[in-house]
């Protein structure tokens, strides 16, 4: 109609379906996503255990071949005691060597049972196990390098808390005589050391034997701070390898 004021319209397609197809695809993407991850993180799990068991296999071959090697020294150093005809010097050779020999079987032990623990959990508690304990002897005859590396297998993904007790063991003076570690290393404050981890938690730094103080062992103690944890005892001999 003239005079009239004239509005200008717009023809828009309809289509209901739009928002939720939208949101579909928004779903679809985060469940691909999510995928992704889960089975990203179950392929590398598979190839770390991979590694490990292929390290395992390797460190016990080497252990039995060193067996073996011990079995022969053993013979070799019998037969050097019974016979006349030998010198004491090559007698002494032989035992020196069979001592290393035997370090070197009790260090392959104690990887072995850190391999064992990754790949497999341990009875009960929370698959938690003390993979390492190392003594390694310094410049200073009465002070040594000491680490310890408690672990959780593979399997368990909690995170472990609770604590460590770490004793050194031996006579002095002809009597028995023990020493909790916060007496021996300046770098340890009380007699429990606390643990938190996932996966693994080492604790090391150094010690130092009082004087007249002769050490026969160490023996260490895991207990869980949960209900449903873990209490492991060990001892360890005073094996102490050469820095």
């Amino acid at each position: 109609m003239k005079g009239s004021k004239q509005y200008r319209m717009k023809v828009v397609p309809h289509r209901p379906f739009s928002g939720v197809i939208t949101a579909g695809g928004v779903a679809l993407l985060v469940l691909v996503t999510s995928a992704s991850s889960y089975y990203a993180g179950q392929y590398q799990l598979r190839k770390n255990l991979d590694e490990k068991t292929r390290e395992y296999t390797r460190v016990l071959g080497r252990l039995e071949a060193l067996n073996s090697e011990n079995e022969t020294l053993r013979m070799r150093a019998a037969t050097a005691e019974q016979s006349l005809a030998i010198g004491e010097q090559a007698s002494e050779t032989v035992r020196t060597e069979l001592v290393q020999k035997e370090n070197q079987i009790a260090e392959l032990k104690q990887e072995i049972s850190f391999y064992r623990g990754v790949m497999a959990p341990a009875d009960g508690g929370e698959g938690v196990s003390i993979g390492r304990f190392i003594l390694s002897q310094t410049a200073d005859a009465r002070s040594y390098q000491y680490k310890l590396q408690v672990q959780q297998s593979a399997v368990q993904r909690n995170v472990v808390q609770g604590s460590a007790t770490f004793t050194v063991v031996g006579r002095q003076d002809g009597e028995l005589k023990s020493y909790p570690l916060k007496d021996l290393s300046d770098q340890v404050e009380s007699v429990s050391i606390p643990l938190r981890f996932k996966y693994f938690q080492n604790i090391e730094g150094e010690l130092r034997l009082p004087e007249g103080f002769v050490p026969e062992g160490v023996e260490l103690s895991l207990k869980s701070t949960g209900r449903k944890g873990f209490n492991i005892e060990q001892r360890y001999g005073w094996l102490v390898q050469k820095s």
